[in-house]
């Protein structure tokens, strides 16, 4: 057994690699078939019908409702399945319960969202025996890192709520059901359920058992348990595959579900010592099949498609790890408003150490040291489209799919751009899903003015981000978005994502009563004004506090409640275009 001393270090070595990790590989058996409808505990938490408004007889065709852009409902199987707890129904897949029972199927609230030792807890021969005093650590040091809630040991959900979720907790399950079923209560029509992937954060927290941990294999798997849960839930909510989709289930005042991928190594292509157009198009036609229709060519490391956007230093060592070398970086122009500069901290014996043990790379290997730019610069990525990423952004484009150019470097994201204005007919519309507008001293993370104005000529759409931004910090990032692209604007919360949710608002004063109770679950009751976006239902309150800002109430009524009408033109402008793809 490791002394506690060398796990105290491998521990903290392991948040230099797991540190921001989004969102943002051994595959285990498959699951366990779900259990008889029969066998499967209710909801047993109310569900509050709240009134959405309804659009003019004039308008009577034109969606109204908003669409959230980018979530990861099914995010505790990623990673292995140890890094998030909680799963998000009755019947979801649990990786390990608080018995330390692997891959078994939540048969109630306490049971799906119970105390978090068996995945965030230290080992315990009687008590815990699927503990991992290291993970542990790593997950303690990494909500540190993130300046997010630190959970205590033995961290407690349903059904009192005692210690999560939380609006700065980024390691628990934020996606009840009745908790998307409450923001769907609120206007939620359209909502982008990606799943997503990081080996070496998955490499980082798992362990013996632990899986799957390569990328296809964890997509694959959150992508037929994101099915199945909207499948247990037909009464409210429907997996899109068209655009026509889009609008039946919307008229029908239902929850449109659409799959996606945000993955950084689609079909393990990082693996592949070549890769061919046809092997490309194979894969992408597979994802397909299984009903994706919104990708991102690029995730948070380079890949056999291009470059990744430069914006966290603890990215690199992922990027070594997974596709073979460091980042290549140059100096930005004063124009491009970039004033990132990447630091190679904490790159010493300690890591080396984690390096050799946990996570196989040879000691020997540090990033090399950034070059020195002048004033008002920062870094970029040299890497841009590749000609396998030209071939990949024109098959998903041949099949329709949205394609998001977020997390792509600055020269990959313009060139993807470039291919959609050359389609004959007007171009093929592009999206940025959970973004905002570059401001000085940014990352090439963010949008230019010249990205969002092409994004607004192709019949795209951007989802303006909201992580830890107050509803009037909010209002103004969306106005200025909105502004920028004609209105095509919707939210991407990214939550799950290992990200921190809104805060409450110091004054806000949303009000509750009878049509809009405060959010309950188990024995907990929510109060937005003061717990903020604690999970991903108080987005209703969120709202209702965006309202409250300068012009909120016509930002929200004629932009923000068209945004599922504007994301359904997008997919439509997608499919009219695909074959005219060259």
């Amino acid at each position: 057994m490791r002394t506690f001393i060398r796990k105290s270090v491998v521990a903290v070595s392991l948040v230099v690699t797991a540190a921001l990790f989004v969102s943002h590989e051994t595959s285990a058996a498959p699951p366990a078939p779900p259990k008889p409808a029969s066998t499967i505990a209710p909801q047993n938490v109310p569900r509050p019908t709240i009134t959405l408004p309804v659009a003019p007889p004039s308008t009577a065709l034109r969606l109204r409702g908003w669409v959230d852009l980018h979530t990861h409902p099914m995010v505790h199987l990623a990673f292995g399945g140890k890094l998030v707890h909680g799963a998000p129904d009755v019947g979801s897949l649990i990786p390990a319960d608080s018995r330390c029972q692997a891959r078994v199927r939540a048969t109630s609230m306490e049971h799906a969202l119970g105390q978090d030792n068996s995945t965030h807890g230290g080992w315990g021969a009687f008590d815990n025996t699927c503990g991992d005093d290291i993970r542990k650590q790593v997950i303690d040091e990494l909500q540190k890192q993130k300046g997010a809630l630190v959970t205590p040991d033995k961290a407690r959900g349903a059904p009192d709520f005692a210690n999560y979720p939380a609006w700065n907790d980024i390691t628990h399950q934020k996606m009840w059901i009745d908790w998307i079923k409450r923001a769907y209560d609120g206007g939620l029509r359209v909502m982008v359920a990606l799943a997503t992937h990081n080996e070496t954060l998955g490499a980082a927290v798992s362990g013996p058992g632990d899986g799957p941990t390569d990328d296809k294999a964890s997509g694959d798997l959150q992508l037929d348990e994101i099915k199945a849960m909207v499948g247990r839930h037909r009464d409210f909510m429907e997996v899109a595959l068209t655009s026509a989709d889009v609008r039946r289930i919307v008229l029908a005042n239902k929850l449109a579900i659409v799959l996606g991928v945000e993955l950084d190594n689609i079909g393990n292509f990082n693996r592949a010592s070549t890769l061919t157009a046809a092997t490309i198009s194979a894969e992408l036609r597979r994802l397909h099949g299984k009903g994706v229709r919104y990708a991102f060519p690029i995730h948070v490391i380079d890949n056999k498609f291009g470059g990744t956007a430069i914006y966290e230093n603890a990215f690199n060592i992922s990027n070594y790890r997974e596709f073979g070398s460091f980042w290549s970086m140059r100096c930005s122009a004063p124009a491009d408003g970039i004033g990132f500069r990447v630091k190679n901290d904490g790159f010493d014996a300690a890591v080396a150490l984690v390096k050799a043990t946990k996570l196989g790379i040879d000691i020997a290997r540090n990033p090399p040291t950034p070059p020195t730019c002048p004033a008002g610069t920062g870094h970029m990525n040299t890497r841009g489209l590749t000609p396998a990423g030209e071939i990949a952004v024109k098959e998903m484009m041949k099949l329709g799919m949205m394609i998001d150019i977020d997390h792509m470097s600055q020269l990959a994201a313009d060139r993807t751009l470039d291919i959609a204005i050359a389609v004959p007919g007007g171009g093929y519309p592009i999206a940025s899903g959970h973004n905002g507008p570059r401001g000085a001293g940014g990352t090439e993370n963010a949008r230019t003015p010249r990205q969002l104005q092409r994004i607004a000529q192709l019949r795209g759409m951007v989802g303006v981000g909201c992580e830890d931004a107050n509803a009037h910090q909010f209002a103004r990032t969306y106005a200025d978005v909105a502004r920028a692209t004609g209105g095509r604007a919707g939210i991407g919360t990214d939550l799950n994502g290992l990200v921190k949710a809104p805060p409450p608002r110091p004054g806000s004063r949303v009000v509750y009563d009878a049509s809009f109770p405060r959010s309950r679950s188990g024995s907990k009751e929510w109060d937005y004004n003061v717990a903020g976006v604690a999970h991903y239902g108080m987005l209703s309150d969120y709202i209702r506090d965006v309202r409250t800002a300068p012009n909120g109430n016509a930002l929200v009524d004629d932009t923000f409640m068209s945004s599922a009408e504007v994301f359904a033109d997008m997919w439509r402008r997608a499919e009219v275009q695909k074959d005219a793809v060259r």
